[in-house]
């Protein structure tokens, strides 16, 4: 997996802007009104092409990739 994600920074994000910013729909964010988690969906991380769209929309900065 290439895709690391900061859960921590997670659960204070009010946004979820990483589920719009990827046009790929890598992302999904769970348990939105409780403890935001944002997740890879599952069979979608090799559709990711590496354009750091995610990871510079996300203000938190809790998206990175390697």
């Amino acid at each position: 997996m290439f895709h690391h994600i900061d859960v921590n920074k997670c659960k204070i994000c009010k946004e979820f802007i990483c589920e719009e910013a990827c046009f790929r729909g890598i992302y999904e964010v769970v348990n939105k009104t409780t403890e935001p988690q944002c997740i890879v969906i599952e069979d979608r991380e090799d559709f990711c092409i590496k354009c750091h769209i995610c990871t510079t929309a996300c203000k938190l900065r809790a998206i990175t990739i390697d």
